[in-house]
């Protein structure tokens, strides 16, 4: 094109422009936006827009934009039509007033835009660059890879340039602030949005995991329902504002923003309402599919499969655009759903309802917000940065503090109940033992009344014929071993009476009633048993019999089934643990792990185990190739001790 031809055209333009715009005064007001150190201007307000009718070039636009096809954004700061099936085209005129090249970028920040294609046209109407955006391009083929879809503009000195925006969203929301950005205030913005959200996503991942060590601690479907919930709300967060495109998915499947939104909001809204469910304990309403009881809820989760599965009807706008509406519409109803639960458990369940009703009121609050902007419904931006993001960072907060509060009474709980469950064994132990001590006594005392007294009155008897006998009468030698085995059977009932119950033992001290014994077994054994009995409280008949009957166990299995030929007792007193300590060790051969992995199994063990645990004592067994240790501990409690 010659020179002056160029010149002509430029005032033909030009000219147009300007008389287009004293035609369509009051509906079309074409004015250039000067700029000269932009600071993250909202420019909404001074652009134009067009929903395109059949198939256009950029010069064709254009021209419909000189012609006053085109609409001013008035007051409004942001283009929100909702769902569409339309692509729309916006058209904006800078002006830079430098005399030097001024750089800018240009963000129209929407989640939803699969493509979106910026034309630079110069004062001439002639096309000089275009650039690329969206989420069907990956970051690297993007003007810029950024989270949002970004467009580096340069203006001349001096110079004015046209530019007109092409937007895909078919089947999408239509939800776009447009901000025009000096480079430093850009970059500037970003280093502190990302690490707000750096933030945001450590507290819900944090939180995530609380939930997730509480269901694998507790085993309760209701702690991976809240993590569901968590993880839902966190890829909602980061996807609203670009992140999850950015750090995710965006370099090998961008087309997943196409479905993110609505199918985490229907998961979002889904797990958080079989959390209340579960947390609240409220009966499901369900049916059953296979004798398989399902409850009605989970069919939400097959219109969140129906809305993944858009992502392979990509040209069926409508379709997607009904499956995404409807999802958004089945989440805001879920939320409702939610807070009617919550409301209906303040009676029953108390003070923590409260707390959750609040959390869920300031979530409820931001995500219906959220869903109604998104839906074009609203234009009101009342929570920063947004309302899911604010309603749902308070949720957490709180619900994370519910959960815990929730976890501490049961784990008071389960404590209670162990002390009671404890309690009512060691009542019950206590019974078993008094009934065996006062059978022990019986037979103790019909030992030596009874079965003793015959034996002495015969042995009597034995010793009297042996006076009168001959030294050289036959039956005398016999008289004699009947005399021995009589002392044997007298040495073996007094040791067997004096086992079952140790005479005085009210009034002896333990180190009095443990010598007497080990006295009658050094007779009967050839094993060398040494002891030493320190210097302990006084104490009671219980604990001392109780004490007592646990030394004799040990050694009666030690005897019996140890093989050993040296044993040790050793009992003392710990002044700071306020509690005594019994320890018995042999040489023999130990104990088999069975018995004592499963006391149950031996009677011994059994009953010395009953014995522990009567005493709130504990019991523990040292095994290995030197023999056997077995410790008890015994706690002690006397506000006033006396020694022994």
């Amino acid at each position: 094109m010659k020179p002056c031809n160029r010149y002509f055209y430029f005032l033909v333009v030009w000219s147009s422009i300007f008389w287009v715009g004293e035609v369509f005064a009051g509906s079309f007001q074409f004015q250039p936006i000067p700029v000269a150190y932009p600071d993250e201007d909202l420019i909404g307000p001074k652009m134009f827009y067009w929903e395109e009718v059949g198939n256009n070039s950029p010069e064709q636009v254009l021209k419909k934009f000189l012609n006053g096809d085109f609409t001013s954004f008035g007051e409004a700061k942001l283009f929100n039509k909702g769902y569409t099936e339309s692509i729309w085209w916006f058209a904006f005129v800078l002006e830079n007033t430098l005399d030097e090249n001024n750089k800018m970028i240009f963000s129209p920040v929407g989640a939803a835009i699969k493509e979106g294609i910026l034309y630079t046209f110069d004062e001439n109407g002639e096309l000089l660059k275009e650039q690329y955006s969206g989420f069907l391009y990956a970051g690297s083929e993007r003007d810029m890879n950024s989270r949002i879809n970004s467009y580096q503009v340069i203006l001349p000195p001096l110079a004015q340039r046209l530019f007109l925006l092409k937007v895909d969203s078919r089947g999408l929301n239509t939800y776009i602030p447009f901000y025009l950005d000096g480079v430093d205030v850009y970059w500037e913005y970003e280093v502190k949005r990302s690490s707000i959200y750096g933030t945001v996503t450590g507290i819900l991942l944090m939180a995530t995991g609380l939930g997730l060590f509480f269901w694998f601690y507790f085993k309760e479907s209701m702690y991976l329902a809240f993590a569901g919930y968590l993880m839902s709300s966190l890829i909602l967060i980061l996807e609203e504002d670009g992140y999850l495109f950015l750090w995710v998915y965006g370099e090998y499947f961008g087309q997943l923003s196409a479905v993110i939104t609505p199918l985490f909001s229907v998961l979002m809204s889904v797990f958080l309402l079989q959390f209340i469910y579960y947390f609240f304990s409220i009966k499901l309403n369900g049916f059953v599919i296979k004798g398989k009881f399902v409850p009605t809820f989970y069919t939400v989760y097959l219109y969140a499969f129906l809305v993944f599965l858009t992502i392979f009807f990509t040209e069926s706008y409508s379709f997607n655009r009904f499956v995404n509406g409807f999802a958004l519409l089945l989440s805001f109803i879920n939320m409702l759903l939610v807070m009617i639960l919550t409301f209906s458990q303040f009676k029953k369940k108390g003070r923590i309802t409260y707390f959750i009703f609040a959390a869920l009121a300031v979530l409820i609050f931001g995500f219906s917000n959220y869903v109604l902007n998104l839906q074009g419904i609203t234009d009101w931006h009342p929570l920063k940065p947004n309302g899911l993001i604010f309603g749902s960072i308070v949720n957490v907060i709180v619900m994370t503090i519910g959960l815990s509060h929730r976890y501490y009474q049961i784990r008071r709980d389960k404590d209670r109940l162990a002390v009671q469950i404890l309690e009512q064994e060691r009542k019950t132990a206590q019974s078993i033992i008094q009934a065996q001590e006062k059978e022990r006594q019986r037979i103790a005392k019909d030992l030596h009344d009874d079965l003793g007294g015959l034996l002495a009155m015969i042995k009597l008897k034995i010793d009297s014929i042996l006076l009168h006998q001959k030294e050289n009468d036959e039956n005398k030698t016999s008289l004699e071993e009947t005399q021995k085995l009589m002392q044997m059977a007298c040495q073996d009932l007094r040791f067997i009476a004096h086992e079952l119950m140790p005479l005085e033992a009210a009034e002896k001290r333990l180190k009095t009633m443990v010598s007497e014994v080990l006295d009658l077994v050094k007779v009967q054994n050839k094993i060398k048993i040494s002891y030493d009995i320190g210097d302990i409280p006084y104490l009671n008949i219980d604990i001392k019999i109780n004490l007592f009957r646990i030394i004799k166990e040990l050694l009666n299995n030690i005897i019996k089934h140890s093989e050993a030929t040296e044993a040790d007792i050793q009992v003392f007193f710990d002044n700071y643990d306020e509690s005594i300590t019994l320890m018995v060790s042999d040489n023999g051969k130990g104990i088999p792990d069975e018995f004592i992995k499963n006391p149950n199994g031996g009677m011994g063990l059994s009953n010395l185990h009953k014995r522990v645990n009567y005493l709130r004592g504990q019991l523990h067994f040292d095994v290995n190739k030197n023999g056997t240790t077995v410790i008890v501990t015994v706690p002690f409690e006397k506000e006033n001790k006396a020694y022994e």
